[in-house]
């Protein structure tokens, strides 16, 4: 036997071993968008829990079975989330902005029969319940007249808070698919284990210096790994509390993290930005973080002006949602080596390689590839998608990510960009093919091309160029009207630009290199 610092746990194990030993623990305390508190103790919230459990068990969704989860941030999420890992089922978050086609999508490639929605989301599942086979319809928060649309709040409440079926969960087993965009049209489903949910929280917490009792506050989306691995696994492994926000609000951010006393948050650059935009508090330096975990955007400037005003330290860090927790950060103390993104994790290897994969020396910039276990310290691939994940994982072990770097004589990994065909926008992964073919198939356009240029706020924007078929006339409105319709809002562009006709290569590929010069 070989052991790691997850051994056979699971996150029906954990959450179990967790209730039992600080089931008194403040678990968490949730603040909706009108500021409104609700608390609970991880005995509290277990009841909810484990009454989630037996309402699935009671219709009859099975091991290994797939529930989707389209909900925003709020405390149903996680008591579903939770309940789904203790009868072995596997959830199947949704991003909560997402339309028809979007989701339509992911239900047929899961083939997903069970889904949980909320009132802003259960419209699309109701017109299209015969479309998607659906066997069970659940609405949280709120109730439908519909019969086909069962109310999670009345069932649950109906069911034993003691689990009427024990369900057999290992490690190995799936735990989540996360559904993320990369450079293809359509998002591709990472397999979470149960061993990579408790690993990235053991690691995550490690990485921090987080311990019991601590409380974690977080705006990032539940649908995100940044929510699951960096927030709720680190808090579940430490018994912790975390305080969830429903939506981030720059002007109430930093007043959240003083008067709910946060010892951690974790950001993105537009938050950071965002949050130097707002007019000077004389409390602001008065709070409780010891730091602030940080993904990478900030220039130098940025980066000192807001630990200066804010008198608290920037974490930087690398990771991907592939790669299951940050696999490098910087630590909490000494230098940091700015803007490097930290030295690989206990238990990762970095190298970096050429196009032909041999690897580079110290200073040389090339591919960044991670080193670890896939179904452990790393994911085991793509669902049902053999291509793609031999393409991220070798036969050696090594993820490759796609995105450029160098690491220095030291071992300090420093972050260039990404490889792929992808717009960061605001923490967004955003597949320029999706865009190009949701903008294509307006009959007035013959052909599109979509890039990222750069956005102070947003990291970086989404810039369509256009070319309209011959006689045709279409206004930028209409067109950002009909991408409305088809697309989750931040996919949508915000710069457009018309062209007679596109440079292109010798095999008729567009010249994206060539597109705003030739503007």
């Amino acid at each position: 036997m070989i052991a790691d610092i997850v051994g056979n746990r699971t996150l029906k194990s954990q959450w179990n071993e967790t209730v039992k030993i600080y089931g008194k623990n403040l678990f968490l305390k949730y603040i909706s968008v009108q500021d409104e508190i609700s608390s609970y103790t991880y005995q509290e919230f277990d009841r909810n829990v484990k009454q989630t459990a037996n309402l699935l068990l009671s219709l009859g969704i099975q091991k290994g079975e797939f529930v989707a989860l389209h909900l925003h941030n709020r405390p149903e999420y996680l008591v579903c989330w939770l309940a789904i890992a203790q009868i072995g089922a596997i959830s199947v978050p949704i991003n909560e902005h997402f339309q028809a086609r979007e989701c339509s999508y992911i239900m047929k490639k899961c083939n997903i029969s069970h889904l949980i929605a909320e009132p802003c989301s259960i419209e699309i599942y109701r017109k299209h319940f015969d479309e998607f086979q659906l066997q069970t319809l659940l609405l949280a928060g709120g109730e439908s007249e519909d019969p086909r649309i069962l109310s999670l709040t009345s069932a649950m409440e109906a069911q034993p808070d003691i689990l009427k079926k024990q369900v057999e969960v290992c490690s190995e087993d799936t735990a989540v698919i996360l559904f993320t965009s990369g450079t293809t049209q359509h998002p591709k489903g990472v397999i979470y284990t149960h061993c990579n949910v408790i690993y990235g929280g053991l690691l995550h917490a490690e990485q921090i210096c987080m311990r019991t009792g601590d409380r974690f506050l977080t705006a990032m989306p539940c649908y995100h790994m940044d929510f699951q691995e960096m927030a709720a696994a680190p808090v579940i492994c430490t018994g912790s509390t975390l305080i969830m926000v429903e939506h981030y609000s720059a002007r109430r951010f930093w007043r959240q993290i003083y008067e709910h006393k946060a010892d951690f948050t974790d950001t993105m650059s537009i938050m950071n930005r965002t949050m130097l935009m707002q007019p000077v508090q004389p409390w602001e330096k008065d709070h409780c973080l010891k730091q602030v975990y940080f993904s990478m955007g900030l220039s130098i400037e940025e980066k000192e002006a807001f630990e200066e005003r804010f008198h608290v330290r920037l974490l930087n860090s690398y990771g991907m949602t592939e790669t299951v927790s940050a696999v490098t950060c910087v630590p909490p103390w000494g230098d940091q080596h700015w803007p490097s993104v930290g030295r690989p994790a206990l238990s990762y290897g970095i190298k970096i390689i050429d196009e032909k994969g041999n690897t580079l020396p110290p200073g040389t910039e090339g591919e960044i590839c991670v080193y670890g276990i896939p179904g452990r310290s790393l994911v085991k691939g793509y669902y049902q998608d053999r291509e793609a994940t031999n393409r991220l994982l070798d036969k050696e072990g090594w993820l490759h990510s796609g995105d450029w770097g160098y690491l220095d004589e030291e071992g300090w990994l420093f972050f260039l960009g990404r490889c792929g065909h992808i717009i960061k926008r605001a923490g967004e992964n955003i597949s320029c093919t999706e865009v190009e073919c949701t903008l294509t198939s307006h009959p007035l356009i013959a052909d599109a091309a979509v890039v990222g240029v750069p956005d102070s706020i947003r990291g970086q924007a989404v810039k369509a160029f256009i070319q309209l078929k011959e006689g045709a006339t279409l206004s930028k409105e209409n067109i950002i009207r009909y991408c409305e319709e088809h697309l989750a809002y931040f996919k949508v562009p915000t710069q457009l630009a018309f062209v007679t006709e596109f440079p292109r290569t010798a095999t008729g590929k567009i010249k994206k290199n060539l597109l705003n010069q030739e503007e």
